[in-house]
């Protein structure tokens, strides 16, 4: 029974821990559009259901928001007698720093928000290693029904035979990892591709977290309630 119980522990453990492994977090910095310098204090948070999660900028105007579950966001920046901002869009990645640009708050006598839509490239700059793609490319995907060409559609150099094994730059098909929701699986297979919310692929230079991969490595992360839900405020400009 204890070695039972034993096991059972140390495969919590290892779950947890590939779990903590796939969050991320956004920094930057925010200006004052008087004399453009960092402004302290100001408020920065996104919204996971109808519970705010945030931070507030330094002395030098800078914060960072962290830790994140992978996923789409909009984030707002607010400070007393300024303008809100919103930023729509914002994809966060397994195990990233989403760099933002600076960001300038104006005198509140302009009413409404400030909207700003974040642009995804599809080659982090950062590591030219790994291409993802996220849920607006992955809904009008003509692949959307199968994951292994849906795979062909991220990177270049992935290949998928007949038996819907997944070659990458030509290596065997068992020298793949695949991580769904940070957790170390076999394969996609079973997966539908309306439950994707990002999906990135390592084709080189992959990260020792990942460990001794020749081939490369598959990062699946589904959708949640929290990212249909912002989705659909986001389309009402919340």
């Amino acid at each position: 029974m204890k070695k039972k119980l034993t096991i059972i522990l140390l495969l919590l453990i290892s779950t947890i821990g590939y779990s903590q492994n796939t969050f991320g977090e956004i920094k930057g910095k925010i200006l004052d559009d008087f004399d453009n310098e960092g402004i302290l204090g100001a408020s920065v948070y996104v919204k996971v259901g109808d519970t705010k999660f945030g931070t507030v900028t330094d002395i030098n105007g800078k914060y960072r928001l962290k830790p994140l579950n992978p996923g789409t966001y909009t984030l707002y920046i607010s400070y007393t007698g300024k303008s809100t901002i919103k930023r729509f869009g914002t994809l966060v990645k397994p195990n990233k720093v989403v760099i933002l640009e600076d960001m300038i708050l104006k005198d509140s006598t302009l009413k409404g928000f400030t909207k700003i839509w974040h642009k995804i490239p599809l080659i982090d700059p950062e590591d030219a290693h790994v291409n993802t793609i996220g849920i607006k490319t992955i809904k009008k995907s003509a692949a959307l029904r199968d994951i292994g060409k849906l795979l062909q559609t991220v990177a270049p150099g992935i290949s998928v035979n007949e038996n819907g094994e997944v070659y990458v730059r030509g290596s065997r098909s068992d020298a793949i990892q695949y991580f769904v929701d940070g957790v170390k699986t076999t394969s996609l297979s079973g997966i539908p591709g309306a439950a994707i919310q990002s999906l990135s692929v390592y084709t080189g230079g992959v990260p020792a977290m990942y460990g001794d991969v020749t081939g490369g490595v598959v990062i699946l992360e589904t959708r949640s309630y929290f990212d249909m839900l912002r989705e659909e405020r986001a389309k009402n400009y919340e």
